[in-house]
């Protein structure tokens, strides 16, 4: 009895340890955008797409390809949405977005990154949820798509599977197999998986490189013959390159896109591009240093968050109107903002990396500390994201309610922008 309780305290302490974190980590979450909850909305392709698409033909949609792939969870969530009145559809799908955007904060905190100090690794998740320049893949489920990824990557760089059993290596698979399935970001994580089977030789890396092959070639077929990928001109430059970079990720992820928005559109024009490529410049040296000497694990990030990065200014589509030079869009703050993720979250990891390895001159870490300081700067200035436009949905959702069958409605979504319109449109069944 008495081994049985020593055995249970520990049990008990983590369990109320976990619940602590995930309340806090909620509370962060909520407070960033707290209409996501108290008055949810749509967000773009989750009302005029997965929703709609959800309405009309039910599981069906799985199959249904935007912008040139799959998109699976997005239209599950719109699927499971379908349960309850139309007036809540964007609470359930928003709940969705938020529970995949705090999946990879019990995977990073696992005894699988044992090998980290825990203190580190809380911190690491602090700034995680923290996240400056990161407001458009927030509560939505359309950008489910990019946390269900980076779940996955941390999944294939731990050091070891989590004590869990049988249970937790369902779950790891499953969400390798998910994430390739539900977009094209699968195929940046094969090399990584690959490269980890390479130096491992271990069975767990190699069922991973198999778990990701087939979902990434169902999406290579169907951007291949699917025919849904808008055409629009990159309009590629060196000097687009340095703004895009050295402003979108570099400043942005230290100072918060507010700081740039300022930059950009309310000082002196001599000024933007001298910040961005000084920005730039420092950027690059910081991933230079940690390619060459940081450990396996986190140069493997830095591959996928570059590999990410590269496909997306290759082919973005940072505007629903293809007649704009796409890099020329880029430039603006805020502008792809989906696009900036990884690369944020690699710069963010090598400067804490930088800081406390002992490794590196007293030189280099103290840069890397100067660098940090940046980051409450940008956490005040991006903490709080704006609300939506308030639409009236829930009012307009409960007249479709009344409507007898036959009824077609329109109802506007956010973001409200011009040259594209974002409406849902319904014919009430």
């Amino acid at each position: 009895m008495i081994q049985d309780s020593v055995q249970t305290e520990p049990k008990a302490k983590r369990l109320l340890l976990y619940g602590l974190i995930a309340a806090v980590a909620g509370v962060i979450l909520f407070m960033r955008r707290p209409d996501a909850v108290l008055n949810a909305q749509f967000w773009a392709e989750d009302g005029k797409f997965w929703y709609a698409d959800a309405y009309q033909y039910g599981l069906r949609s799985l199959l249904i390809p935007v912008a040139g792939y799959l998109h699976i969870l997005p239209r599950l969530a719109a699927c499971l949405s379908l349960l309850t009145p139309l007036a809540y559809a964007p609470l359930v799908m928003n709940l969705c977005g938020l529970l995949a955007e705090a999946l990879p904060i019990p995977v990073f905190l696992s005894d699988r990154y044992e090998s980290i100090p825990y203190s580190t690794r809380l911190f690491g998740t602090l700034l995680y949820l923290v996240l400056p320049n990161s407001f458009e893949i927030h509560a939505t489920a359309t950008n489910i798509q990019w946390h269900l990824a980076l779940t996955s990557c941390l999944i294939l760089l731990a050091d070891s599977e989590a004590s869990g059993g049988a249970r937790l290596r369902i779950f790891d698979c499953s969400v390798i197999a998910l994430t390739a399935l539900d977009s094209p970001l699968g195929l940046f994580l094969i090399p990584i998986a690959a490269l980890q089977w390479w130096l491992r030789r271990d069975r767990r890396s190699l069922w991973s490189v198999w778990l990701l092959i087939p979902g990434s070639l169902i999406q290579v077929l169907v951007a291949l013959f699917s025919n849904t990928r808008r055409i629009a001109p990159n309009g590629a430059t060196l000097v687009r390159f340095t703004s895009i970079v050295g402003g979108q990720v570099f400043f942005s992820s230290l100072t918060g896109l507010r700081s740039l928005i300022r930059l950009y559109f309310f000082s002196d024009a001599r000024y933007l591009f001298p910040v961005e490529t000084v920005s730039m410049l420092v950027g690059l040296a910081v991933v230079v240093v940690c390619a060459r000497h940081a450990p396996t694990r986190l140069k493997l990030f830095l591959l996928f968050a570059g590999l990410e990065f590269f496909a997306a200014l290759r082919n973005p589509l940072a505007s629903m109107e293809t007649y704009y030079y796409q890099w020329d869009l880029l430039q603006i703050p805020g502008v792809g903002n989906r696009y900036y993720f990884y690369p944020m979250i690699a710069l963010i990891a090598s400067l804490v990396w930088a800081y406390g390895s002992n490794s590196l001159p007293k030189v280099t870490r103290g840069f890397a500390a100067a660098l940090l300081l940046c980051l409450p700067v940008g956490i005040f200035m991006d903490f709080q994201y704006r609300p939506l436009v308030d639409l009236q949905f829930k009012a307009l959702a409960q007249e479709f309610e009344k409507a007898p069958p036959g009824t077609q409605i329109r109802i506007p979504v956010n973001p409200v922008t011009r040259g594209y319109d974002w409406t849902l449109q319904l014919t009430k069944r």
